[in-house]
C-alpha cells in the first residue's frame, strides 16, 4: 500500500524533521506563519482546529500558542511521537489521532478550522482529501494549506531546467536518503500539475469561496534568449466554505 510506504519513509525523517521545527518555531520562519494562520483563522477563540499532516507538530503548537484547541493527525506514528513531544516541551498537551488525511475518522462539521503544511503533493489521491477536508470543516470555517510543486521537476520543462541548476531544492532531509520518496513522487498524481492552479480549481469547484493564494517562486534568466520569468515553488492557499 502506497501510503504504507510513505509513511514509512516519513517515520525515518521524524527525527531529523523534528530538529527542524524547532529552528523555524524559533526563527523568522515560524514568526511568518504564526501570522498567516492568524489572518486565515476564522473569528473567535478556542476554535478548534485540525492539524492533518501535523509532523512533528509546527502548526500544532502555532495553534496552541494562538488560544486554540488543535488535533493533530498524521499518517506516520513516528511524527505523531515527536508531535507529542514536541508540544509537551513548549507546554501543552497534544491530541494526536492517526489519520489517513484522505478518509478521515472525523464527523461532519467537526472543526471551525483546518490546516496543512507540505502534505497534499505526497497523496495518492488529493482531490479526496480535499473533499473531506471540506466535509468535516463546518459552514463558515477555514481552510489553509501550505504545499509547493516539489517534483514538477519530472514533467515539467522550465522546472527541470531549474532543477538542475539547483534552485529548487528546498529541504533539508539531515542525512536520510531521499531516493525512496523521489521514486514514489514520480507516479504521484501532483508530481504532474502546476500547482497552485489545480488546487485553485479544485477546491473552488467543491465550493471554497474566497480563495486568496499567496506564491513564493524562483527567478530565473535564460542567457541565451535573454528572457526572464519566474516559477511558483512553495505557496499559501486559505478559503473558506460555503455556508
Amino acid at each position: 500500500m502506497l501510503l504504507d510506504q510513505v509513511a514509512a519513509y516519513w517515520d525515518r525523517r521524524a527525527e531529523g524533521y523534528s530538529m527542524t521545527v524547532h529552528e523555524e518555531l524559533a526563527g523568522p520562519v515560524g514568526a511568518f506563519l504564526e501570522d498567516a494562520l492568524r489572518d486565515a483563522l476564522p473569528p473567535g477563540d478556542g476554535l478548534d482546529c485540525l492539524d492533518m499532516g501535523c509532523g512533528p507538530g509546527f502548526f500544532t503548537i502555532l495553534l496552541y500558542r494562538l488560544g486554540h484547541r488543535p488535533t493533530s493527525a498524521d499518517y506516520s506514528l513516528e511524527m505523531l511521537e515527536r508531535a507529542r513531544a514536541n508540544c509537551a516541551e513548549a507546554g501543552y498537551a497534544a491530541r494526536t489521532v492517526q489519520a489517513d488525511a484522505q478518509a478521515l475518522p472525523f464527523g461532519d462539521a467537526t472543526f471551525d478550522f483546518v490546516c496543512s503544511r507540505n502534505l497534499v503533493w505526497d497523496l495518492e489521491r488529493p482531490e479526496r482529501a480535499y473533499a473531506e477536508w471540506l466535509r468535516v470543516l463546518k459552514p463558515g470555517g477555514r481552510l489553509l494549506v501550505c504545499d509547493g510543486n516539489h517534483y514538477l521537476h519530472y514533467y515539467n520543462a522550465d522546472y527541470r531546467a531549474a532543477w538542475e541548476r539547483d534552485q529548487c531544492r528546498t529541504h533539508d532531509t539531515r542525512g536520510v536518503d531521499p531516493k525512496p520518496i523521489d521514486d514514489i513522487a514520480r507516479d504521484l498524481p501532483l508530481s504532474r500539475q502546476l500547482r497552485p492552479e489545480w488546487d485553485v480549481a479544485t477546491l473552488s469547484g467543491m465550493g471554497l469561496a474566497d480563495i486568496r493564494v499567496s506564491r513564493f517562486g524562483k527567478t530565473f534568466l535564460e542567457p541565451l534568449a535573454g528572457t526572464g520569468g519566474a516559477l511558483t515553488m512553495n505557496f499559501i492557499l486559505r478559503g473558506t466554505k460555503n455556508v
